[in-house]
């Protein structure tokens, strides 16, 4: 590559102009005038022609990550049918990959099907993963409470990586006592001594409610000036954040003529229609509302 920022010839900026041709030239597409004729080809010595070999023969890998026993660094060992040796050489460091792993195998395993029927995203199942490992290696993981670990640490992971995600609906989803979920959830701050400093904030549910809800952006962006207005006033304080997006989000409704009832609103993020009626009042009693017609 040149270290030239503009082309020796006609001056015109090489981001732009220039071109590198297949022969491996640096041409300027302005006046052509050849930058590098013989330039360092600092690609790989080998060659692919499908996805397969270049994954296979790419030394390279992704990042380490938390959700794999071994995070990741493995060798994979290329063994075609006819070279006997090879397979055998497959199958032990199969084996040695997983010896004295089982368990922890078979914990992550868990864990990353809980965070896809969570639908999680990347952080929060990553953070997921290691509240997981720190839990195996302190022999807290039972068998028969290795459920309500997993569903309780997904929760922490989520108000760690601040992602809108209730106990009721981790439990709901996974088939759980929410009692359950919640004694696991202390036993996971107390014994790891997490902290989770930021509180969720009512913003966070507001998009979860409204895509349940089947409202559009201008419910889903009213509803979150009133969840900012809530907040800044400090009406939001000691208050269940995803109540209070859940009443912004059926005021919202109302005043957009897509209205939604309580009870749908209440249900689509685990509360009762008594605590909508609440937070509903927050919300008119406070604020000055004016609806053009």
């Amino acid at each position: 590559m040149t270290m030239m920022d503009k082309c020796p010839s006609c001056g015109g900026p090489l981001s732009i102009y220039a071109r590198r041709q297949s022969d491996g030239r640096l041409v300027c597409t302005s006046c052509g005038f050849v930058l590098e004729e013989s330039p360092i080809d600092s690609g790989p010595e080998w060659r692919s022609f499908t996805e397969e070999d270049r994954t296979r023969r790419s030394r390279v890998g992704a990042p380490l990550t938390a959700r794999v026993h071994d995070k990741g660094l493995t060798t994979y060992i290329y063994a075609p049918r006819s070279d006997i040796r090879a397979r055998k050489l497959v199958a032990i460091q199969a084996s040695l990959r997983s010896h004295g792993h089982k368990k922890l195998i078979k914990v992550l395993q868990e864990a990353n099907r809980v965070a896809a029927r969570l639908q999680l995203p990347s952080r929060v199942a990553e953070t997921m993963a290691r509240i997981i490992r720190q839990l195996q290696s302190l022999g807290v993981l039972k068998k028969n409470n290795i459920n309500e670990y997993l569903a309780a640490a997904a929760v922490v992971a989520a108000r760690i990586e601040r992602h809108p995600l209730t106990m009721r609906d981790v439990a709901e989803t996974l088939g759980l006592s929410e009692q359950d979920v919640w004694r696991a959830y202390r036993r996971i701050v107390t014994r790891l001594k997490v902290r989770v400093t930021t509180p969720p904030k009512p913003q966070m549910y507001v998009s979860k409610i409204a895509s349940k809800l089947g409202l559009n952006g201008e419910v889903e962006a009213l509803a979150t000036r009133f969840t900012i207005m809530l907040a800044r006033t400090g009406l939001a304080q000691g208050k269940p954040p995803e109540a209070l997006a859940a009443a912004a989000v059926y005021v919202s409704s109302i005043l957009l003529d897509q209205k939604r009832n309580q009870l749908t609103v209440a249900k689509a993020i685990g509360v009762t229609d008594a605590t909508i009626r609440n937070r509903y009042r927050d919300i008119v009693d406070n604020f000055y509302i004016e609806v053009r017609l």
